[in-house]
């Protein structure tokens, strides 16, 4: 229909939206020419870093009004959401998080799913019980598994609620404040699979199956990183930026976690880091409560599970 139709931005318009954005543009040139790091962020991981924003705020604005019509994305890209350390590093980690489990590849995840699946069929205590939420949370849906979703901390899901709301309200007006509320109040940190992963891992080391757990073929992933992360006393999310990011500090990672040279040699090659040899060149030599010092002394998790 006619009135259906997008009102069509003349020439002067555009030439007009086109002279308000150069100074935003400058900005950004800015960001790009004088980063503040001199860690070099890839194409790929900015542009996984925005998909998944851009899929929590279409999942959230589904939530809140029933289905998601892309209302609040485009508000958000001209208004900006705050930039908030903690939406950062969750975006940042999420993103490492995505490129390990590519990395690694289905056949260790399936393998991974029949052991978690015997372990949830002989145990019928606490520790079954946790293996199969373990299990569930693999097998939820790919757009909540690739954006996150339910495993944000409760705070910053507040958070992007509001925001979202906000933009919604703003544009059209679709969302109540009731829906938000109600949306907020029925979330559950616990359900998420850092929280899920250290619980697991926690009660697997407890009950002494440390060998498993140290095998990300047959543990998987997820609860891999959950075992390092009680180990060393660490968030789930700084333990998974290490592994995604490899190098010196992977390194450090696994010899604070006490493997040996060989162990750790393997889990590098695992891992698909290219820089393998230069890592291990000089892994005998770190002391392990050094390494631990080094990699965790600034608490920069998006989250902190624990079991």
């Amino acid at each position: 229909m006619a009135n259906d139709r997008v009102p069509s931005i003349t020439p002067l318009q555009e030439a007009e939206r086109i002279d308000r954005e150069q100074p935003a543009l400058l900005a950004d040139l800015g960001a790009r020419l004088f980063p503040r790091s001199q860690i070099v962020l890839d194409e790929a991981t900015i542009a996984s870093a925005r998909a998944i924003l851009f899929t929590l705020v279409g999942r959230i604005e589904a939530e809140l009004i029933g289905q998601e019509r892309n209302i609040a994305w485009p508000v958000i890209e001209r208004s900006g959401l705050p930039q908030d350390s903690a939406l950062l590093a969750f975006l940042l980690a999420h993103a490492s998080w995505l490129r390990l489990v590519q990395r690694v590849g289905g056949g260790a995840a399936q393998r991974s799913n029949i052991w978690l699946a015997g372990l949830a069929a002989e145990d019928d205590g606490m520790l079954g019980r946790s293996a199969l939420d373990l299990l569930s949370a693999r097998s939820r849906p790919a757009p909540e598994r690739l954006s996150g979703y339910r495993d944000l901390p409760a705070p910053l899901f507040r958070q992007l609620v509001k925001q979202v709301d906000a933009a919604l309200t703003l544009e059209s007006g679709s969302a109540k404040p009731s829906n938000a509320a109600d949306l907020i109040a029925g979330y559950n940190e616990a359900d998420g699979l850092p929280y899920l992963a250290v619980r697991l891992a926690g009660q697997l080391a407890s009950a002494g199956n440390t060998s498993e757990l140290r095998q990300p073929e047959k543990a998987g992933m997820d609860l891999f990183a959950g075992w390092l992360a009680t180990e060393l006393d660490a968030g789930w999310y700084d333990v998974v930026r290490i592994l995604g990011e490899g190098g010196v500090r992977l390194m450090l990672l696994l010899r604070a976690a006490g493997f040996g040279l060989d162990e750790a040699g393997a889990l590098i090659d695992q891992l698909g880091d290219p820089d393998n040899a230069r890592a291990l060149r000089s892994y005998a030599e770190i002391d392990r409560q050094a390494a631990r010092r080094v990699l965790f002394a600034r608490n920069s998790a998006p989250e902190q599970a624990h079991a």
